[in-house]
């Protein structure tokens, strides 16, 4: 089999796995993009004719008319049951007067602790206690003291964090467009990977990195957003940095 070949049938076969999780009901009917998935297997089929590919791409189809099926059955259950999304919640909350959400929340708050059992005595008596425990090593169980019996020293972590913080984005920034989420982390070898992933990882909760995934192909691009992202996180995204 030639590799023009070869890869036109793997991409085939990992499309028909992902549209296999989504008819198992592992993931969301709306996850892929099905305009740009039939497109692409137009694209494979009239460039490839071989009988393996076609049969591929046979199935393909009809594992993407089972995903619209899921599809339009999910707009027909939510619509029939007037089913309220996170969106709905969301729009009603900005709309919603502040006094009645005040009284929604006393109504319904069931405080599970009272702020009487938290005193500074307690805390330092638990700074004691996790001071007291044995440790991987003695380095770690001294900074740990120093930085209970010094303030400061906080202050001083928190300094560097933000300054490496602003030094990651402004790399970042001086990258031009999309950049592949890995060539990124890995650019100053690979003892810095899981360090600047972390970092990477503050940026993008802030909003000042965009995050851009392909389901089909799995890469992530990045890059540095021109204003800091003001609409909410509705999704969260799990990376394995010891690839």
């Amino acid at each position: 089999m030639s590799k023009s070949i070869k890869i036109p049938r793997e991409e085939l076969l990992r499309m028909i796995s992902i549209l296999g999780e989504i008819e198992s009901r592992r993931l969301d009917p709306f996850s892929v993009d099905v305009s740009s998935l039939l497109a692409r297997l137009r694209e494979i089929i009239e460039r490839e004719r071989d009988v393996e590919t076609i049969t591929l791409d046979a199935e393909t189809l009809y594992r993407v008319s089972i995903v619209l099926g899921l599809q339009q059955r999910w707009i027909r259950e939510r619509a029939s049951s007037l089913f309220i999304d996170a969106g709905m919640i969301y729009s009603k909350i900005l709309g919603s007067d502040a006094r009645m959400l005040v009284a929604a929340l006393l109504q319904a708050w069931r405080p599970i602790i009272r702020l009487e059992q938290i005193s500074m005595d307690l805390l330092l008596r638990g700074y004691q206690h996790f001071l007291s425990r044995p440790t991987r090593g003695v380095a770690m169980a001294e900074e740990l003291k120093l930085a209970v019996e010094r303030p400061g020293v906080y202050t001083a972590i928190e300094s560097q964090i933000s300054e490496e913080l602003r030094g990651l984005l402004a790399e970042l920034a001086s990258i031009d467009g999309w950049i592949d989420y890995w060539d990124f982390v890995r650019s100053r070898g690979e003892g810095e990977k899981a360090a600047r992933a972390y970092l990477l990882s503050y940026l993008i909760s802030r909003g000042e990195v965009e995050v851009r995934i392909n389901t089909l192909s799995r890469e992530i691009k990045i890059r540095a957003a021109k204003a800091p992202s003001e609409e909410p996180r509705t999704t969260s995204l799990a990376i394995t940095v010891g690839r």
